[in-house]
């Protein structure tokens, strides 16, 4: 009977390992807003980059200059596409909590996370030296399958008396195959 403990053992812990790894897993697939995505190798990389200076007080999405790249994914295929927006930012002018936003469209879509003008990527401070230049960054992406996509970065302002400086950006689009 000895025999058999290391083996009674290993079938408990390894009941017991299956039964937290499948707790985490429902505990993580009901997790609100959340979700996932995979692919494999990248198989393509396009950068569009900038170094003079653009505003705008819109606040509805406008194009931020020159921030685009056109990627293909192959007939027969589907691609995780993956776009990073990085820049030097200023949101001036306006109420102290005013938000400037950016977003990344890929393929006519909001890239996810999809958050709109709820996603602030620099905003008014409430200091006069809370407003200066600053770098941020973000990363959206979507699952597309053949064709060719346009990647494109726009920004908006939450109140009209808001200035959104955007300078030395970099705009990154891969495709990684699914």
């Amino acid at each position: 009977m000895d025999g058999f403990k290391p083996k009674r053992w290993r079938i408990a812990t390894a009941a017991s390992v299956v039964t937290a790894l499948v707790t985490a897993g429902i505990a993580i697939a009901v997790v609100p807003g959340r979700t996932i995505a995979a692919g494999g190798p990248i198989t393509a990389v396009k950068v569009a980059r900038g170094d003079s200076a653009t505003t705008t007080s819109s606040t509805t999405y406008v194009n931020v200059p020159g921030a685009s790249r056109r990627i293909t994914v192959p007939g027969g295929q589907h691609a995780l596409i993956l776009a990073r927006f990085s820049a030097e930012s200023e949101c001036s002018t306006g109420p102290p909590g005013s938000t400037c936003s950016v977003r990344i469209l890929i393929g006519g879509s909001e890239g996810k996370p999809a958050s709109g003008l709820d996603f602030a990527f620099d905003s008014v401070g409430t200091g006069p030296t809370d407003d200066s230049l600053e770098s941020h960054s973000m990363d959206r992406s979507r699952v597309l399958g053949a064709g060719t996509w346009t990647v494109r970065v726009q920004y908006a302002v939450s109140t009209a008396a808001t200035t959104f400086r955007l300078d030395d950006w970099s705009l990154t689009v891969e495709r990684s195959k699914r």
